[in-house]
């Protein structure tokens, strides 16, 4: 048989050349210069926070990814802002390991020299003529208007303004103060679902109706994945989920010391989105680090679904089935890992890498790899020869920059979290056994990079945390999670929901990798099929307290979205099946994550109380609450660290007392941990009732314990449901 490329209803398509256009380097340099103006002028207030933060989140990687050549705007655009942001965390991270914090200088020189390299390459545009026009734009939409696309512009574009208008009354109408066991479903407005179901209508009748104007196609995909990601952090009072607040008290410690300290804890060992974090924060003026913590899920959400759209577009899929893995991949993502954290920098990043690797590395496989793509085509009884693709080489210049900016990603990666590099040398080392990667020698520095960097703290993460728990798989998939729900109606529907989420798409993927095989694209169906595997490396030797399935569950997201799309490709039928596939797990996706959201939401008065605690709290005083208080809150939070159980609540110490504890127990149990300071307790209404719902205690204990508090020690703070007693102890 001889390899054939006829085309049929699965053929895949390579991205449409773009001509190139001056005005985004143009106004990527003016605004660099206008942010370094505004730094130098020492300007304060919202113009200086968002002009540099857009300036240093998108000018520094222009320079970076222009060498690619990259023709596909959405994924380049992403690309950019994710190269960006390593550059900024580069700049950052040596700064804090140097201990010479200067922020506001560094930014302006980052600025000042990506903004002449901007403007150059516009110049160097403008001269070379080829660039889109104005004019072209013009003639391409009136000779698209009888295919009905003005029509759908209009109406499609109406529906989904008047759509999102009514989510963002339904949000401002949500109360989310006092949440049930089903979370947020009962309390979002009506309008809300309105509004939300408008967005869903347009998105899927743009997917599933190629005469639809593609720019619309893509912004009401990415007007959903803010209505689904943005509802539950514009409703909270307070920055979301509860543990948010130590990776704010980190930033805050970078800020306010300008170093790191490795003996404090582990994010000081991986920094690399603290520093970063700092950095823009100082070079925008942000002085409290939880200002823009709410908008950070939903950015991280788009950027995401910008770079799997790019790497759908990559590995061949057109506009339109990329736009739908992309949104297939934001439905199922249900793991929760876009907030304020490292894992949500170490993610974008790695899908960042793979985009790269994908666009400019990657070339015809080996004889080892057209042995693989044979034999699994044969076992799966192929209806035509393996399809090989025409990879041409890339210029010696892309490739050089693709190498330089895959280590740069690893190199920020690794410096920020300690799972996500491995799994980029999982994805990649197999990648170049087999030819598909190039050059062979890339897999060294991606490789060398997490291992040296995880040598001088092997010691620390095996004496707190232990390498490994062991090397079985099985065991470490099943271990249960350190966070489980208390087990209703409500929790056992919403874990359902989410298994059944991810058992949906994965078996799609698995209909789309069979189905693309048999079509004679099976070296595109093993790369896509290995890219969802390999994660598994996560599990091999660690369940991480139970959550390694989910950080598995996450990395493979990606890719079964994409290979899913693969069982839809045709007419008909399977058009009805993408609409079908897209409004599920988008369903889905909001009835498990607004269900789990009582648990994501922290009181106001719990935050200010904190805040009000955290300017007394000594390095040598305890801390005992009643349940989840968010203590570690501020640039002090290393004082809560210094001693064994600093911090502890009823929570953590009911397993010692067997299900009952008296207050003479509480008392031993405060004394005991004393390191001759004082002793603080607090008692919180909301958690209060949250122990009392979960059975850790009754309500009358709870009540007994803080009689007994009180008359041992003075009432220092009593405000809005939050009581602070403060002990003294003799000496």
């Amino acid at each position: 048989m001889t390899a054939t490329t006829t085309p049929d209803r699965v053929v895949l398509r390579p991205a449409r050349v773009v001509p190139r256009s001056p005005v985004p380097s143009l106004a990527a340099a003016a605004l660099a210069f206008l942010a370094t103006a505004l730094l130098v002028t020492g300007a304060t207030g919202p113009v200086r926070t968002g002009v540099v933060l857009a300036a240093l989140l998108v000018v520094p990687g222009l320079a970076l990814v222009r060498p690619l050549r990259l023709t596909e705007p959405v994924g380049r655009a992403a690309l950019v802002v994710a190269t960006s942001a390593a550059v900024d965390a580069v700049v950052a991270l040596v700064m804090v390991w140097a201990d010479r914090w200067t922020p506001v200088p560094a930014a302006g020189l980052v600025l000042v020299v990506s903004g002449w390299a901007a403007l150059a390459h516009g110049v160097v545009t403008v001269r070379a003529g080829q660039r889109a026009t104005l004019a072209g734009a013009v003639r391409a939409a009136w000779a698209a208007r009888h295919e009905g696309t003005l029509v759908r512009l209009v109406v499609g574009g109406g529906v989904l303004v008047t759509g999102t208008a009514l989510w963002a009354v339904g949000t401002a109408q949500t109360d989310a103060t006092a949440l049930g066991e089903w979370g947020l479903l009962p309390a979002v407005a009506p309008t809300w679902w309105l509004g939300a179901g408008a967005v869903l209508a347009v998105t899927v009748t743009a997917l599933v109706d190629r005469r639809f104007p593609a720019a619309l196609r893509v912004v009401s995909a990415a007007v959903l994945v803010v209505v689904a990601y943005g509802t539950a952090n514009l409703v909270a009072a307070e920055p979301r989920p509860p543990w948010v607040f130590k990776h704010i008290a980190v930033t805050a410690y970078i800020q306010q010391h300008g170093s790191v300290d490795p003996t404090i804890d582990i994010y000081n060992r991986w920094p690399g989105f603290f520093s970063m974090s700092a950095f823009l924060g100082a070079a925008t003026g942000t002085a409290d680090p939880s200002d823009p913590v709410r908008y950070v899920e939903v950015a991280f959400a788009l950027l995401d679904g910008a770079l799997v759209f790019g790497i759908a577009r990559a590995l061949g899929l057109r506009g339109r089935w990329a736009v739908t893995a992309a949104v297939l991949f934001s439905a199922a993502n249900w793991v929760g890992q876009d907030y304020y954290s490292p894992q949500a920098l170490a993610f974008a990043l790695f899908l960042a890498a793979v985009l790269v690797v994908l666009t400019t590395l990657r070339r015809a496989p080996n004889a080892l790899g057209r042995g693989l793509v044979g034999g699994v085509s044969r076992v799966l009884r192929a209806r035509r020869a393996p399809v090989v693709p025409a990879v041409a080489p890339a210029p010696r210049t892309a490739t050089v920059t693709a190498v330089v900016l895959v280590v740069l990603l690893q190199a920020v990666i690794t410096a920020s979290h300690q799972l996500t590099p491995f799994v980029l040398v999982a994805a990649l080392v197999p990648l170049v056994l087999v030819g598909v990667v190039r050059p062979w020698w890339i897999a060294l520095p991606v490789g060398a990079a997490p291992l040296l960097y995880l040598l001088p703290n092997l010691d620390y993460v095996q004496e707190k945390f232990g390498l490994t728990t062991g090397f079985d798989p099985v065991s470490n998939v099943t271990a249960a999670s350190t966070s489980i729900a208390i087990p209703s109606l409500a929790t056992t529907l919403q874990s359902r929901g989410v298994l059944a989420l991810t058992a949906l798409v994965a078996v799609v993927a698995l209909v789309g990798l069979v189905r693309s095989v048999r079509a004679g694209h099976a070296q595109r169906a093993l790369l896509v099929l290995w890219l969802a595997a390999c994660p598994v490396v996560l599990v091999l030797g660690q369940s991480y307290g139970g959550e390694g399935k989910f950080r598995v569950v996450l990395f493979s997201a990606p890719f079964l979205a994409i290979a899913a799309v693969h069982a839809l490709h045709g007419r008909r039928l399977r058009l009805a099946a993408t609409g079908a596939l897209v409004t599920v797990t988008a369903l889905l996706f909001v009835g498990t994550t607004f269900q789990a959201e009582q648990a994501n939401q922290t009181p106001a008065s719990e935050v200010t109380a904190a805040r009000w605690l955290d300017g007394r709290f000594a390095a040598d005083d305890t801390l005992t609450t009643v349940g989840g208080f968010p203590a570690i809150i501020g640039a002090d939070y290393p004082a809560y660290l210094e001693r064994w159980g600093q911090v502890l609540s009823l929570s953590d110490m009911m397993p010692w007392y067997h299900g009952a504890m008296t207050p003479a127990d509480l008392d031993d149990a405060i004394a005991g941990r004393s390191h001759g300071g004082d002793d603080w307790v607090v008692f919180s209404d909301t958690e209060r009732t949250d122990v009392v719902r979960r059975g850790v205690l009754t309500g009358a204990e709870v009540d007994a314990l803080e009689r007994s508090v009180a008359a041992d020690g003075t009432l220092r703070y009593d405000r809005d449901g939050v009581r602070i007693y403060e002990v003294t102890r003799a000496a």
